[in-house]
């Protein structure tokens, strides 16, 4: 008799752990699937982030490059304007002016003695 009740104890024990496997299964299949997704969500959230910072930095670059490119323009504006002036002879005004003839600094002066 000692024998039937230890079997039906260890049946019982079996299918009340059966049951508790089935309760408890799908509460861990649900929180495998939950942390999945938040993996899932944070991949994205920090790849969305990456792509922005990589947009403003492009941006800045282009703004950038923008903004030398009008300071170069100018810059040629201005070279542009002085050239003219100093290629451009100036109009000679009242009476013919002699040039002043200047020696050349490579060769030495042999008029002085």
């Amino acid at each position: 008799m000692r024998d039937w009740i230890s079997d039906l104890i260890i049946f019982s024990a079996g299918i009340a752990g059966g049951i508790l496997i089935t309760q408890v299964k799908p509460y861990f299949r649900r929180a495998r699937a939950n942390r999945t997704a938040m993996v899932a969500a944070r991949t994205r959230i920090l790849a969305d982030m990456k792509d922005r910072h990589n947009e403003e930095i492009l941006s800045e670059a282009f703004r950038t490059a923008d903004a030398i490119r009008g300071e170069l323009g100018k810059s040629l504006q201005a070279l542009r304007k002085t050239l003219a002036a100093a290629l451009d002879p100036a109009p000679q005004s009242g009476a013919h002016r002699e040039p002043i003839p200047l020696s050349d600094p490579i060769q030495p002066d042999r008029s002085k003695p």
